[in-house]
């Protein structure tokens, strides 16, 4: 039988007694998360000088900005901290801006330069293909699978999709 076949998941209680630490749920989307992290979005991302989390933020900024600090953390799932490190390096490049938001001045607003623009766009086509071909190890029934298995689990984890949101709100509005 294929290992592919086999659940360790399937053949423990509802404690879980006997699950290996290997084989948490969490312990494999996160080695999952990582791998494809190093081995796929590094690449396109070091071909254009950008590191996995500064490509992370250019591409949120390239597809949402301008945005509110708080909310590129959020949804580039950073915490304030790391976000603020990368966000700088980013402005440091000339990609990406910050601003006192003039209605709350506790607020930055993030934009993205029309260098940064660019160079996510340049980025965008190779990003994509890089991800399909991920997915091309699936057939499309496992494709769907895996989607609709990874939208419950995060409604599971999360139902109001404000946990991210909520720990980046754990420190002030500023960068």
């Amino acid at each position: 039988m294929s290992t592919f076949n086999t659940c360790p998941w399937n053949e423990v209680g509802p404690q879980g007694a006997g699950l290996a630490l290997g084989d948490y749920p969490a312990a494999m989307l996160m080695r999952v998360a990582n791998v494809v992290h190093q081995e796929v979005t590094s690449s396109y991302a070091r071909e254009h000088g950008l590191t996995v989390p500064e490509w992370r933020i250019l591409a949120r900024l390239a597809e949402s900005a301008p945005m509110q600090f708080s909310q590129l953390c959020a949804l580039s799932f950073f915490d304030k901290a790391q976000a603020g490190r990368v966000l700088r390096e980013l402005q440091a490049r000339g990609l990406a801006t910050t601003a006192t938001d003039e209605a709350h001045k506790r607020r930055v607003v993030v934009d993205i330069t029309p260098e940064g623009r660019a160079l996510a766009r340049a980025i965008f086509p190779t990003a994509r293909r890089q991800q399909m071909k991920l997915l091309s190890a699936l057939d499309a029934d496992e494709r769907a699978t895996l989607y609709s298995v990874l939208k419950k689990l995060l409604a599971t984890v999360d139902p109001d999709g404000h946990a991210q949101e909520e720990y980046c709100q754990t420190e002030h509005e500023s960068a």
